[in-house]
C-alpha cells in the first residue's frame, strides 16, 4: 500500500464519528513501518486539549498467508478487535473499520453478529427434479435437457480463466486446494464437525485425510487450471424457472477456483441419488450422472478433469456421507458413499465405466 488509501478530512470525519467530539484535528500521519503480513500508520491527533498517538493498521493480500481476499483481512481484523482488549497488559484496540469505494471510513467496532440481504430466490429447487424422477423411475427429455443445461453453465463460466499474473495464479491454486483438505467448511473440518468424534468410519477418515495429503501436493502442478467458479454448485442451490432459466444461490469460497470442485459437487449428488434408487450406480441417474460429466467435457475439451477430480469427489462423498448433515440416509448408502471417498483417492485417472468398484 504506502500511500493512504483516504485523505485527511476522510480520517477526521471517521475520528468525530469515534470519539463524538468537534474538537478534532488530525496533526500529522506517518508511515510507521511496514513487514510481510501488514503495514501501520501513525496518526497524531488532538482531541479536546489532549495530543494522542494512534496507529492504523491494514493487512496485506498480495502475499498469500490467507489473506487473498478482503473479507480473509475482515476476520483477522474484526477477531483482533475483540481479543486485544481482553487480554490484560494488552495495547487496546479502538475500533475496526472499513474503507469504502469513495475512499470513506466507516466503524463496525461494536459488531456481535453478521449478515447479508439478499434477494429471494425464485424458481423449484434442483432436489425436487432429482426426488421427481426417483418417484418417477425413469429420465425424460426434459430431464436430459436440464443436466445439459446444467453442465453448460458450468463450462461458460470455467472458460474464464485467472486473467492477474502467473504468480497470484499459482497463490490463489494453492490457496484452494489448502481450503480442499484443511478448511472449516470442507475436508479435516467435516470431519471434525459433521462426524461423531467417536464413530464407526474413523478408520476411512484417517485414511482420507492421509491421502488427501498426498493429492495436495499432486494438485499444485494444476495450477494453469484457475477458473472462475461457484464453489457449492449442488441440486439445493439450484433453481429452475417454468421457462428452464437457472437461479444460483450461495456461492461459497471465493471466485477463483478449480472446476473439479463445481462438477464434482452436482455430481455427487447424481451419484447419491443413484444410491438411494438402486443401491448401486445403475439407473436413470447412472444416466444422468454420465450424461453430465461427458457433456461438461465435450463443452469444455477438458480431458485433464479426470486427473484432478478425485479429492473434489472425496470431499464432496464426506458431506453427503455425514451423519450430522443426512441423518436419514441409509447406513448401506453411507457406507457406499464413505468408500466412494477412500478409494476415489486411489486413483490417477477418474473413469465413470468403473465407479461401481469404488462403493464397495
Amino acid at each position: 500500500m504506502s500511500a493512504l488509501p483516504f485523505s485527511r478530512k476522510a480520517l477526521e470525519e471517521y475520528l468525530y464519528s469515534i470519539y463524538k467530539t468537534d474538537k478534532l484535528q488530525v496533526l500529522e500521519i506517518s508511515l510507521l513501518g511496514k513487514g510481510w503480513h501488514a503495514e501501520a500508520w501513525r496518526i497524531r491527533v488532538m482531541i479536546g486539549s489532549e495530543t494522542r498517538n494512534l496507529v492504523m493498521k491494514f493487512l496485506k493480500g498480495e502475499k498469500g498467508f490467507g489473506h487473498d481476499y478482503p473479507a480473509d483481512r475482515a476476520q483477522v481484523l474484526l477477531l483482533a478487535h475483540k481479543d486485544f482488549n481482553e487480554l490484560p497488559n494488552h495495547i487496546k484496540s479502538i475500533d475496526v473499520g472499513y474503507i469504502d469505494r469513495d475512499n470513506k471510513l466507516h466503524s463496525v467496532g461494536d459488531y456481535e453478529e453478521f449478515f447479508i440481504l439478499m434477494e429471494e430466490a425464485i424458481g423449484r429447487p434442483y432436489i425436487e427434479d432429482l426426488r421427481e424422477i426417483k418417484s418417477r423411475g425413469y429420465l425424460i427429455e426434459h430431464d436430459l435437457k436440464r443436466v445439459e443445461i446444467l453442465a453448460n453453465y458450468l463450462a461458460s463460466i470455467h472458460r474464464e480463466k485467472f486473467f492477474g499474473d502467473d504468480e497470484t495464479k499459482m497463490r490463489l491454486y494453492f490457496r484452494r486446494i489448502r481450503d480442499l483438505v484443511g478448511h472449516g467448511e470442507m475436508i479435516f473440518g467435516v470431519i471434525d464437525s459433521a462426524y461423531p468424534y467417536q464413530n464407526p468410519y474413523t478408520k476411512q477418515l484417517k485414511t482420507v485425510e492421509r491421502k488427501v495429503i498426498e493429492w495436495r501436493w499432486r494438485l499444485k502442478q494444476y495450477w494453469h487450471r484457475l477458473c472462475n467458479v461457484h464453489g457449492d454448485y449442488h441440486p439445493f442451490n439450484i433453481r429452475f424457472t417454468e421457462k428452464d432459466e437457472l437461479v444460483l444461490m450461495d456461492r461459497s469460497r471465493g471466485r477463483w477456483g478449480e472446476a473439479a470442485d463445481d462438477v464434482s459437487c452436482l455430481a455427487i449428488n447424481l451419484l447419491w441419488f443413484a444410491l438411494l434408487d438402486k443401491g448401486s450406480f445403475k439407473g436413470p441417474f447412472a444416466e444422468l450422472f454420465s450424461s453430465f460429466i461427458n457433456h461438461y467435457i465435450k463443452e469444455t475439451n477438458d480431458e485433464e478433469l479426470l486427473k484432478v477430480i478425485q479429492p473434489w469427489f472425496a470431499f464432496r462423498a464426506l458431506v453427503i456421507a455425514s451423519p450430522l448433515f443426512y441423518p436419514e440416509n441409509p447406513e448401506s448408502v453411507r457406507n457406499a458413499l464413505i468408500n466412494f471417498a477412500v478409494n476415489v483417492l486411489d486413483l490417477d485417472l477418474f473413469e465413470i465405466d468403473k465407479l461401481q468398484e469404488l462403493l464397495v
